[in-house]
Parts: C-alpha cells; structure tokens; sequence
C-alpha cells in the first residue's frame, strides 16, 4: 500500500459536513469497514439522524470520520475511522475503523475538533469503546483513559457479527 503525502494545507476538518451517501459508503468499501454489511441504504441512515460529524477531507477526498451522540449532558462516540492509507505502518486488521496507528495525525486533528465540539455543547461525559490491545494508544493521545471498574453490556444483532 502506498503511504500517502500529506501537505497540512490540503487537509480540511469539517464540522457536520454535507456528506451523501455514496461518499460515505465508497469510504467504507475502501477502508473495509463493516457498516459495508449492512449496505449502502441502511449504512447511511447515521446522516439522517441528529449528531454532530467531523470529517477530514484531502483536498475533496474523505478520509476520516467522527461521530458522537450528545443528550445533553454526556456523549458517545459511535464511530471513528481513518483511511487505512493515512494510518501508516502495518496493520493487523487492516480495517478504518480501528485505529491502529496514527502517523499522519489524521485520528488526532479529528479527535480534538470532536472533543472540543462536544465540550462546547455541554458534555461533561464521554464514552467510545475501543478494541483491546489495539487502539489505547490512539485514544490515550487524544485524552481518554480506560473507565476502571465499568462493564460493557449489549445487545448485537449486527449482521457482520452472526
């Protein structure tokens, strides 16, 4: 895979961008992201709900997306995925929507803008789950810490995961 070249001035994090459809699953097929399961329709129902998106763009390019929910009070991160090609390094599961690595700052420069966003509505809570041995790093850099003491329960009847 060949690594990017980024130019700082060509890069553009956008808030609550006019992304469609299309563009949204073609960044999904690319980066093997599994909403890919689900579709084009049903995929690209998250823009039709309210909550705030931060895109990165090279130039008219989308490669990366943030998005939290917000009730008010507390937020959660719903999805945070970077173009593979941006991640740089070798991946073990080659998939956006883990980050694995961060070498062209693209996951950073997001997670401050969503952060910051999310700070400026209000959140005095914010949650995302993250893969194991995987993605602490990332987060870490970017001002989480794990929640000691806290268990995950779901219901998951994605179909990717049956």
């Amino acid at each position: 895979m060949d690594k990017p070249t980024t130019n700082k001035d060509t890069m553009n994090i956008i808030v609550n961008p006019n992304i469609s459809p299309d563009e949204l699953f073609t960044f999904y097929e690319k980066n093997n992201i599994c909403e890919v399961g689900f579709g084009k329709e049903v995929a690209s129902r998250i823009l039709d709900h309210p909550h705030l998106i931060i895109a990165a763009y090279m130039e008219t390019k989308l490669i990366g997306l943030a998005r939290a929910t917000f009730d008010g009070l507390s937020a959660h991160i719903m999805e945070f995925s970077i173009d593979i090609q941006y991640q740089g390094g070798i991946q073990k599961y080659n998939n956006g929507s883990l980050i694995e690595a961060d070498e062209e700052q693209v996951g950073y420069k997001l997670g401050k803008v969503l952060i910051s966003e999310l700070e400026k509505m209000g959140a005095t809570f914010i949650t995302g789950y993250i893969v194991e041995n995987c993605e602490e790093s990332f987060y870490n850099a970017i001002g989480f810490s794990k929640n000691e003491g806290h268990l995950v329960y779901y219901i998951d009847k994605r179909p990717y995961t049956t």
